[in-house]
């Protein structure tokens, strides 16, 4: 028997251990997503040239728009193989190819709120009553204080170039990305583009279009580890302080540095958050180029929602 989402939704506690969200947060989740996804398929199908029949004519999908996206969501939930995910949903793995692109760009940048990291550095009037979650998105309140930190995406050992993908630290091949986290919310604001795991974590940064916006925002409170040690102090960097050969911490310093430390532990809840969908947290065997940063992006934004849903913003 296939798995749908009506069979499996007669079990909540069992669907939430399936794809880590409560049923409620499934069906708002499905609710906001399904009209985009029925206008993005009007569209692609009406600009084929070579149609022979009316639009909606040809043979439909095996099942409802809610059991499409519970495969998405157990397709980044799990770190199974594809052949035995298709084997659950009673599908082929062709079909599974074939939906990867059409249903993964519905869970990219859906739940990345709009911040001066975002626009460009424009500022935006925040509206005094937010009424939906699409309305908080849009006028997320003024961005006060971010936490940066790196984290590494295990990948298997490349047959080119090795030495540039292999991460001395961790012993393990891998692609590297800096997450910025909102110390209030906890939500994922921006991240970096992937870079090999050889490149240090404050080179990720310093060579990505986002620290310029960073360094811009000079209201903006930056808070990160040692490793962003020698950020300018006056574009608004707190850095935890790092002894060196014959100048040991003060207790002062100490002090500094564990209160710096119980704000920034919100970036590694965060990241927590993401890599509780396997596709990430374990080793990536992704073929296609960008299929990592894709699916990447998608596990931050159900990261996000899930943060949205069970801790409302408001504001």
């Amino acid at each position: 028997m296939a798995l749908k989402y009506q069979k499996i939704a007669k079990k909540p506690k069992l669907f939430q251990k399936l794809t880590t969200l409560a049923l409620q947060e499934f069906e708002i989740l499905a609710d906001k997503l399904q009209p985009e996804w029925e206008t993005t398929e009007y569209r692609r199908k009406a600009d084929r040239t070579d149609r022979k029949n009316a639009v909606g004519q040809g043979h439909p999908y095996f099942a409802d728009f809610p059991t499409l996206l519970l495969l998405m969501v157990c397709y980044v939930k799990t770190g199974c193989g594809n052949l035995l995910l298709c084997l659950v949903f009673g599908i082929d793995e062709r079909t599974l190819y074939d939906l990867l692109p059409k249903l993964l760009p519905l869970l990219q940048d859906r739940f990345v709120p709009n911040t001066i990291l975002t626009s460009q550095g424009k500022r935006r009037k925040v509206r005094a009553r937010i009424h939906s979650l699409d309305d908080l998105l849009k006028e997320y309140p003024e961005l006060k204080s971010v936490i940066a930190d790196g984290t590494d995406i295990l990948t298997r050992r490349p047959k080119r170039r090795q030495k540039k993908n292999y991460s001395g630290k961790s012993k393990k091949h891998s692609k590297k990305t800096v997450l910025l986290v909102n110390s209030q919310d906890g939500l994922i604001v921006a991240k970096t583009k992937l870079r090999p795991a050889s490149v240090h974590d404050k080179r990720v940064l310093e060579e990505d279009p986002l620290h310029k916006r960073l360094d811009a925002a000079t209201d903006l409170e930056k808070r990160a580890d040692s490793a962003w040690t020698g950020e300018n102090p006056a574009n608004g960097w707190l850095v935890n302080k790092k002894a060196v050969r014959g100048h040991p911490l003060t207790e002062i310093d100490k002090a500094d540095n564990r209160k710096l430390s119980k704000i920034r532990i919100g970036v590694e809840h965060a990241i927590r958050r993401v890599k509780v969908f396997q596709r990430i947290g374990q080793k990536t065997t992704f073929r296609l180029k960008d299929r990592l940063d894709e699916v990447l992006n998608v596990a931050i934004n159900l990261a996000n929602f899930k943060q949205l849903m069970r801790h409302p913003i408001t504001a």
